[in-house]
């Protein structure tokens, strides 16, 4: 017979150490500005998978995927790579880094001269068009 999903637990079944994470923060790390200007992205890569990792433990990055806007200015498609990193959100931690999610978000979207930043957290996607002036 089999087991009914809902029923089992998986943690207990296969040994888990601790109770399953559930909320996924990603950011959206871009290669191109809003000009469509490409720029090296990796330095911000591991900014954010250090930023990442302080909120959930550990995180990743996937390798560059397809992504593609629509530059509001000309109705053209730009074409970038994008990488994704996210973490698992410890709770007690996130709160705490608020500040410096907020802080290096505004910062990417300002020094590599973004139309919009997008942060997904939650299953809900974010999107951040205006920054801070990083004093």
């Amino acid at each position: 017979m089999d087991a009914d999903p809902d029923e089992v637990d998986l943690a207990e079944s296969i040994g888990a150490a601790e109770n399953a994470a559930i909320q996924c923060l990603t950011f959206y790390i871009p290669s191109k500005d809003r000009n469509g200007v490409e720029f090296d992205p990796l330095p911000w890569v591991e900014e954010a998978l250090a930023l990442l990792s302080d909120i959930g433990g550990g995180a990743t990055a996937l390798p560059p995927v397809d992504g593609a806007w629509v530059d509001p200015d000309t109705n053209s498609l730009i074409r970038e790579k994008i990488v994704l990193a996210y973490t698992y959100v410890d709770a007690e931690k996130f709160a705490r880094y608020l500040d410096r999610m907020r802080e290096f978000l505004h910062r990417l979207g300002r020094e590599t001269n973004q139309g919009e930043v997008v942060v997904e957290f939650d299953n809900r996607l974010y999107k951040i068009r205006e920054y801070d002036s990083g004093i």
